[in-house]
């Protein structure tokens, strides 16, 4: 306990959340070691749903509303390549929707990798 490497989504999640952060990527809180992982602590908006569910329940998104979306999802994957990371798993589950103020939040670093310039496997 207390050696070997931290996930590389733990690792990832500390990297995009060193400040300045980003309001359009979901906040990590804290972690800590438990026997035999890691456990993070998320901020969780509310009233939030992923953006699929979203969607299902209240249909497609108009015009000016999935413009808002995909504006912050921008700034939330530049944000992500300043940072040096790769979400490699951009789609609605992976994104918050907060259902009163819209603004999103990218989630979910479990597939991503550190930015490289060379092919990911």
């Amino acid at each position: 306990e207390g050696q070997g490497l931290l996930p590389l989504e733990l690792a990832l999640m500390t990297r995009v959340n060193s400040a300045p952060a980003c309001p359009n990527v979901l906040k990590l809180l804290e972690w800590f070691e438990h026997p035999g992982r890691y456990v993070m602590i998320l901020e969780r908006p509310d009233p939030c749903q992923d953006l699929h569910s979203f969607c299902e329940e209240n249909g497609c998104l108009d015009e000016s509303r999935a413009k808002k979306v995909l504006m912050q999802l921008i700034n939330a994957l530049k944000h992500c390549e300043s940072r040096g990371v790769f979400h490699r798993d951009v789609k609605p589950q992976n994104l918050l929707i907060c259902t009163d103020t819209n603004e999103i939040k990218l989630l979910d670093f479990g597939c991503g990798h550190l930015l490289k310039d060379s092919e990911y496997k």
